[in-house]
Parts: C-alpha cells; structure tokens; sequence
C-alpha cells in the first residue's frame, strides 16, 4: 500500500502537465490557427489525406506536390492561435513530423513569438519519417513519424506566445511536409512511465566517446533513437543491439529514447 501511494504520490507531481495540445483531427483548420504564403496563393492543409499520402488520422501538412511544379513556396506559414504561458513552469514542446522530399531537402522552421519577435526554436532538412506505400491507392503513407520532443520554451514565455511553423521547398517541385501531435506541457521532463522505468535501464559510458551500452534486465526493448537537444532524431536502431556507435556525432549533449512495450525512456547523454 505505501509502494503504491509513493508511485502515485511521484507520477502525479513530476509527471507533465498539458497547458497545449493539437491533434488535427476535425478535418479543418483548427479554430486561432492561421495560414499565410507570401509567394502563392498554396496554403497549409488539415485531413487525413492529400495529393501524395494517406494518413491514418488528422494531419496538418504542406502539399507541394499538390501546388505545382510552377510555385516556389520558401515561406509557407502555419500560425497557431495565442498560448498564454504566463507562470507556466518548465515549459516544453512537442510534436511529431515526416516529410518526403522530390530532389532537393526541403526544410521547416518552427519559430517562437516572446513578445516581440519571432525566434527559431527548431528546425528539420530532407527526408524524416519513414514512408511506406499504400497498394491499394499507390499513395504514400507514414509508418513512422520522427520526432522533436521536450523543446524548450522557458525564454519565451509570455502571455501572447505563439509558434510558427515555416515551410520551404528550396525552390523545388518537392512532395510536402506533415506534421501532427503538438503538445506544450509544463513541469518536469519526466513522464510517469519515464518515472517508473528509470531505474531499469543504464546507459554507460557516461560521457561516451564511441560506443554506449544500455544495461537492463528488460528482455523486450523494441527500438533506441537519438536525438539532439532540440528534438531532431539523429538516428534509430530497431531492436536490442549489444552496443551502440555514435563516434560520427559531434561533441554535445544528446537525448537517447528507449522503446519498450510502447514506453519510452529517456536517457541523456554527453558525446565527448
């Protein structure tokens, strides 16, 4: 009985709080949110399929292909409605993205407003996620989203804070970029199953140079990712390896996810 009200008493005030969240699934632009293209007339979408993908829920996405061979799109904007953050502690976002890219990588942008201006907080170039083919409809679909976890927005909180997210085909007739799940949560980084597992994995070395080991007496790890400290997936290893190479990364702090039975862990790391 005392086991159990410390677990309760540890996930309910360390676990995350949700100040933010935005699935996409009404089929429409979500009421507050904004679109702009300074250079066509091409927008931002919302559903759960466009001209190049299926999706199996709501998505928002750019479509270039859709857009045409003819429009250059280096300024496509998605604009979300006001977030007061005021008094919000440890605030960080989330959300999960992929983009198929025709020859050159296109890119996206999320920027910040603290009250005055605008300021990158992220960004992603060239292919992420990774795509499948639906034979039925001969369209592309995500297996698998990337994702651009726990970004920090502690120097930007005010009560008018919004984001933006910023597409750019480079001057390509390019597929487009999808994006869904956002997510602003407060408090501690950790999450309850973070919490709860924490102790079942090590990674070591700590810092690492070339290899790290993840020791566990859990048998069913499905996946470890690594991101840097903006969210952007560097890479993933399906499956438990006996070691795991990160001597092409540079020096930094980085972020390892550890996929179990859909609990993920999270474990940083500094690559020397």
């Amino acid at each position: 009985m005392k086991k159990n009200l410390l677990l309760f008493l540890l996930s309910s005030s360390l676990s995350n709080a949700q100040v933010f969240s935005e699935n996409f699934n009404g089929g429409v632009l979500p009421t507050g949110w904004t679109v702009s293209n300074a250079n066509t007339s091409f927008n931002w979408g919302v559903g759960s399929q466009n001209s190049f993908a299926n999706f199996s829920s709501g998505n928002a996405f750019f479509d270039d292909n859709n857009a045409g061979p003819g429009s250059i799109n280096p300024d496509a904007r998605l604009v979300s409605p006001m977030i007061s953050l005021s008094g919000v502690a440890n605030p960080k976002l989330s959300f999960k993205y992929a983009n198929m890219i025709y020859n050159l990588n296109s890119t996206m942008k999320v920027e910040a407003f603290n009250g005055t201006s605008w300021v990158q907080i992220f960004t992603t170039s060239g292919t992420s996620g990774t795509w499948g083919i639906d034979f039925n409809t001969f369209k592309y679909i995500i297996n698998a989203y990337s994702l651009a976890s726990n970004i920090d927005l502690t120097p930007y909180v005010n009560a008018n804070f919004r984001l933006r997210f910023i597409y750019n085909d480079v001057g390509d007739y390019s597929y487009g970029f999808v994006m869904d799940d956002i997510t602003i949560t407060s408090g501690n980084v950790l999450a309850t199953s973070d919490i709860l597992l924490k102790d079942q994995f090590e990674v070591y070395p700590n810092p690492v140079k070339d290899n790290f080991y993840i020791r566990s007496d859990i048998k069913s790890v499905t996946k470890i990712s690594v991101t840097d400290m903006s969210g952007k997936l560097i890479k993933t290893v399906e499956g438990k390896s006996d070691g795991y190479n990160i001597s092409d990364l540079p020096k930094g702090t980085y972020i390892i996810l550890i996929t179990n039975d859909k609990e993920i862990t999270r474990k940083k790391i500094i690559k020397q």
